[in-house]
């Protein structure tokens, strides 16, 4: 009789678990590192959760469904539906047209604005939620920006809005990214919430871990695939950076991020994740995070120091914050740049070695598209593949 072995202890790999624990089959999760959940890490300190880059949980994924209907998502917490638009002359905010209504018309002050832009976000949303969101990845290779650019989106709205705040998304500031992905996510910002979780990002993974047979998964493990080479699909990836301060109030940006309307400097935006979820700073402080623009977290050597993006944040939102520096953390291979995605996986997720029947799953993360919905449906993925090919498991 076959038995099942997992390696890698992302999300693919715990999804993979997690239906194959459902199912009450035998299996072995194989992990090297010392924590579940790959690239969504959070280190702890002094009170302070910080994750691993500015990561939240898109609450519309579909592939998220199976953790929502176990309670793992009950309390995740959203941002604002919107964001500042931040420049050294003041800050605008542009909140959602139709959930934060009237609130959401206030951005027309704002130079960049135009009232055609704001009734093309209507459009979009609404083209968009007539299609399922599979059907959004094709063969077509049109960049975001084209795209953003023949929906009739003005210059100065893709500038102020669209290219900070996909830049902080797809990792790179060219918005190159294949329209699939761009229409992907603006529909799932735009049928549900950008979450995070109670203490940090990893709470997700640990909480699918703790589900687990105990005996069946293992950090720090040196076990090796027999039947598949360990090779990445991608070749090359996009960075991110981030830093950490502590501040004494939420500095005015409340729930909502701030985007660099302007692009000068070296940040792309920054956030206040104690105030979605306290769990990110201890009482009577907020957790400031500033995430870098791709292209200099691309280039570790040459950071700014944390002075320096200190007096840029002081900058952007005209304060005087006296923020503490606590940490920085950069993710090297955050993203694949690829240039063409598909929805789900193909069906080459494992391998069946029918001489020691043994099956197994090298979980390499998100290989249809770069988002936790894909990598999710890539441990779904290899465990459909098993039941199709009718293996009988234990």
């Amino acid at each position: 009789m076959p038995s099942i072995h997992i390696f890698g202890g992302g999300m693919s790999g715990l999804t993979a678990a997690f239906l194959l624990e459902q199912q009450q089959q035998d299996y072995q999760l194989f992990e090297c590192g010392l924590h579940w959940g790959g690239k969504l890490q959070t280190t702890h300190c002094d009170g302070f959760a910080f994750d691993h880059g500015f990561q939240v949980v898109q609450s519309a994924y579909p592939a998220l469904d199976i953790f929502h209907r176990k309670g793992y998502l009950s309390d995740a917490l959203a941002f604002g539906s919107g964001a500042w638009l931040l420049s050294n002359k003041g800050k605008t905010l542009l909140a959602d047209p139709l959930r934060e209504f009237p609130r959401g018309l206030a951005a027309l002050g704002h130079p960049s604005i135009r009232l055609t832009d704001v009734v093309q976000v209507v459009r979009l949303r609404n083209v968009l939620f007539k299609q399922p969101p599979e059907q959004f990845f094709t063969t077509d290779t049109t960049s975001t920006l084209q795209y953003l650019q023949n929906q009739g989106f003005s210059q100065s709205f893709i500038e102020a809005f669209f290219r900070p705040f996909f830049s902080g998304i797809f990792l790179e500031e060219a918005l190159a990214t294949p329209a699939s992905m761009f229409k992907f996510v603006f529909w799932a910002l735009a049928k549900g919430k950008a979450c995070l979780m109670p203490n940090g990002i990893q709470t997700l993974p640990n909480r699918i871990a703790a589900d687990l047979n105990p005996s069946r998964i293992h950090l720090s493990s040196h076990q090796q695939p027999q039947a598949i080479p360990v090779v990445s699909p991608h070749k090359t990836f996009y960075s991110t950076a981030v830093h950490y301060f502590a501040v004494d109030s939420d500095l005015g940006l409340g729930k909502f991020i701030g985007l660099n309307a302007e692009q000068q400097g070296n940040i792309n935006l920054v956030a206040i994740p104690s105030a979605v979820q306290t769990g990110y700073a201890p009482k009577g402080k907020h957790l400031l995070c500033v995430s870098l623009k791709p292209s200099v977290a691309a280039q570790e050597k040459t950071w700014p120091s944390p002075q320096v993006i200190l007096h840029e944040v002081d900058q952007l939102l005209q304060t005087h914050s006296q923020a503490k520096w606590l940490d920085s953390f950069t993710v090297k291979q955050a993203l694949p740049a690829d240039t063409a995605y598909t929805y789900k996986p193909g069906n080459d997720l494992g391998s069946i070695a029918e001489d020691n029947h043994q099956a197994e799953f090298v979980a390499t993360g998100a290989i249809a598209n770069p988002s936790l919905n894909a990598a999710i449906l890539n441990g779904i993925g290899f465990v459909e593949s098993l039941n199709s090919q009718q293996i009988t498991l234990i």
